[in-house]
């Protein structure tokens, strides 16, 4: 019995000594996630581009729809107009949700069920009997599923890359304008051949593309490396060096001894290392709802508008969304106007995708040279684009516009591409996915407000509206 005894204690004395050993072992390392700067990254960016294409293809062209829409209920176009509003300020507004989201489940999660929302909501709109209804079914419904995929679709992408992810950002974001490219003239047909109840339909189907291209979002498993411990060799070869041994004795002496402080330096980092992290996740003193708001507080990171320059990042972001969507929308009828015919006048909106799509890979490359000043480039675009606003009434002929399309589709590029890298150089990678969707918020809710005011005016006086636009755009410039 004694025996069974003595060899059982051994058993359980080795068992201990192997795990403290495994525990020793692991906190000498740390699991990183390394951007693999190509690869399937390039998989990614091309599964992101053509999933704005099909998502923002469709926001960018229901400048077209408006126009049916006025028709077929009857109602004033500032009042047609607010549909396009909600649309664009939820999709917005709806960033930081998608934002918390994708940081607890992943971005192709947030894709996948954005999809799905966003084909509901089509869906719905068919079957509309009132404007009031799409409100809700188109507003709200198309607009947060237009959020939850934007939002991790333009974030994400950067996490695949490091030296290049201005450029894949750039890349992805061209299926924005590529979109407006294939979609006007994809949209004029299926009005003009299936009426808007029709097109709604056909547009649900297409949109659930977006949730098999999300699907390919796969997330980056973490790298097991070992930890870099130079302070502590340091630490020891001093300990070791304060004294020189002369015989045998003192090596043997020595070297017990630089165990035995490699050992108690070990488990000390160990210890403290689990004290850390049992304070860190099981506070003592806090109640559960203090504890749960505290937590969502976290993910959304709100401790980022104590920022100063990220304060002047969303404020600008403001008075920019203003007036940034308005050729968008109202493009095709000031065309109308000028007495361009309607069957050439959604050709306009296309210019304005092709020139976004070059402009958006060119500035992704100019971002990435190092002798680039980003904030410089990113306040050039916005100048050139209210000027180009303010000029809008003066080009009378269909050339003319034209031109004003290939150029503004240029200028609104530089923002696109270089805001969300231009908030990793100032607030780190890590908090790119909040900042982003904050100031997508500030977008978003100058975007409620600008759209019906632009359309109020445009009921009066054309120019007036585009004026006042493109002042408040301006504005941008002098807050940046």
């Amino acid at each position: 019995m004694a025996c069974e005894a003595q060899i059982s204690s051994s058993n359980t004395d080795s068992n201990d000594a192997i795990q403290t050993t495994n525990e020793e072992d692991e906190s000498n390392y740390e699991y990183v996630t390394v951007p693999p700067d190509g690869g399937y990254g390039w998989i990614v960016t091309a599964a992101s581009l053509l999933c704005l294409l099909i998502s923002d293809g469709i926001l960018f062209s229901f400048g077209l729809i408006l126009t049916d829409l006025k028709q077929v209920f009857d109602v004033p176009v500032a009042q047609v107009a607010w549909i396009f509003s909600i649309v664009n300020g939820s999709s917005l507004i709806s960033g930081p949700v998608a934002s918390a989201l994708s940081n607890r489940f992943g971005f192709r999660t947030v894709v996948i069920i954005g999809s799905l929302i966003g084909s509901v909501g089509l869906f719905t709109s068919s079957f509309a009997q009132s404007i009031d209804s799409l409100f809700f079914t188109l507003g709200v419904l198309f607009g947060v599923a237009d959020g939850l995929v934007f939002t991790p679709i333009v974030v994400g992408v950067g996490f695949y890359f490091d030296k290049r992810r201005a450029l894949a950002t750039g890349i992805a974001l061209c299926g924005s304008g590529a979109g407006t490219f294939v979609f006007a003239p994809v949209i004029y047909l299926l009005l003009e051949t299936y009426t808007v109840s029709g097109a709604f339909l056909i547009l649900s189907g297409i949109y659930l593309n977006c949730a098999v291209l999300g699907s390919l979002l796969v997330p980056l498993k973490p790298q097991r490396r070992k930890k870099l411990q130079e302070d502590v060799k340091l630490l020891v070869d001093d300990v070791v060096t304060q004294s020189v041994p002369h015989t045998f004795n003192e090596v043997e002496r020595v070297d017990q001894n630089e165990v035995t402080v490699k050992e108690q330096l070990v488990k000390k980092t160990v210890h403290s290392g689990k004290l850390e992290q049992q304070c860190a996740s099981d506070p003592i003193d806090q109640k559960p709802v203090q504890k749960h708001l505290a937590n969502v507080l976290k993910l959304f990171k709100f401790s980022l508008f104590r920022s100063p320059t990220f304060v002047v990042v969303c404020v600008s972001s403001f008075f920019q969304s203003i007036g940034w969507f308005v050729p968008s929308v109202y493009l095709t009828a000031h065309a109308t106007k000028m007495g361009i015919p309607k069957g050439e006048a959604p050709f306009l909106l296309s210019v304005i995708g092709i020139a976004s799509m070059i402009g958006r890979i060119f500035n992704g490359w100019l971002a990435d040279q190092p002798c680039v000043n980003l904030l410089f480039l990113n306040n050039v675009g916005l100048s050139v684009a209210g000027v180009l606003i303010t000029l809008c009434p003066f080009f009378f002929s269909y050339e003319l516009l034209v031109v004003f399309s290939a150029i503004f589709g240029l200028a609104s590029s530089c923002t696109t591409v270089v805001r969300p890298i231009l908030l990793g150089k100032l607030l780190g990678l890590e908090n790119v996915s909040n900042g982003y969707s904050f100031m997508l918020v500030f977008y978003g809710v100058a975007t409620l407000s600008g759209i019906p005011i632009a359309g109020h005016l445009l009921k009066e006086c054309c120019s007036l509206a585009t004026l006042m636009a493109a002042r408040l755009a301006q504005v941008t410039l002098f807050l940046n």
